[in-house]
């Protein structure tokens, strides 16, 4: 009896460790997640900025191209003014002079601010797309280093499942159906007894049930959770438990 509650333990240790292992290589990747995320924002709002900067650049160029043919017209209204005849085309001649003058100057104090502002978001989306260089770089390094770690988690997890494996077939067949009955239900199977309480459910065992266990001549279950249950104090012991019944008094203490 003392081998087919070894074979059970060491079948669920193994059960244990492929389902540890299991959880653990599909989760990790997920650990990644945090810095994709503030790569996709940072990313993100590198993007929008840029765009920004595009639409400034354009509506620059298009002030500019506005400000050559206010320049022009200037040049014409100068014209006007050096080859008027009389005060009234003087007059409406200096007063177009001025309004271009005012018009050009505006129009130069305008873009003389936007092109600071530029200088300056420049400056600053300069910086972001270094941020986003060194988090695509830290990702990259992350993800080949995470690689190793899922490659080596799933060969553990291979050469586990294959000790498993063999684990099963030492069982007996009857005891491994009820075994994956009851790991499919209650998570593990095979639940120690210590002082008379099931560690599986924490119940106290009916004093005849532990008894029983003290033998060592059968396995047995928990009447509350129904796991397979044993004496984990006697299943430690190198040499073999008697198969009478303890003491009386033994039996009262347990």
């Amino acid at each position: 009896m003392r081998e087919k509650l070894a074979s059970l333990l060491q079948l669920q240790t193994l059960d244990a460790k492929v389902r540890e292992l299991d959880a653990s290589a599909k989760a990790l990747p997920a650990r990644l997640d945090p810095l994709r995320r503030d790569l996709a924002k940072l990313s993100g709002m590198l993007e929008i900025e840029r765009q920004k900067l595009s639409e400034t650049a354009q509506w620059r160029k298009q002030q500019q191209e506005q400000m050559e043919r206010e320049n022009e017209l200037l040049r014409s209204a100068k014209n006007k003014l050096s080859a008027s005849k009389n005060s009234k085309e003087y007059t409406a001649a200096s007063r177009e002079v001025d309004h271009k003058r005012k018009s050009i100057s505006d129009r130069e104090t305008e873009l003389k601010k936007v092109n600071e502002a530029t200088a300056s978001s420049q400056v600053a989306l300069d910086a972001r797309g270094k941020d986003v260089e060194a988090l695509q770089a830290q990702l990259a390094a992350d993800e080949q280093a995470m690689a190793a770690q899922v490659a080596e988690l799933a060969a553990n997890l291979e050469e586990t499942k294959k000790e498993r494996d063999a684990a099963r077939l030492v069982v007996d067949a009857g005891l491994l159906k009820t075994y994956d009955t009851l790991t499919a239900k209650r998570g593990f199977a095979v639940a120690s007894v210590v002082k008379g309480v099931c560690q599986g459910c924490h119940m106290g065992l009916p004093p005849q049930l532990n008894n029983i266990l003290a033998r060592m001549l059968s396995i047995e279950t928990c009447p509350r959770c129904g796991r397979l249950v044993y004496r984990k104090e006697l299943l430690e012991k190198k040499d073999e438990p008697s198969a009478e019944a303890p003491p009386a008094d033994a039996a009262a203490s347990e």
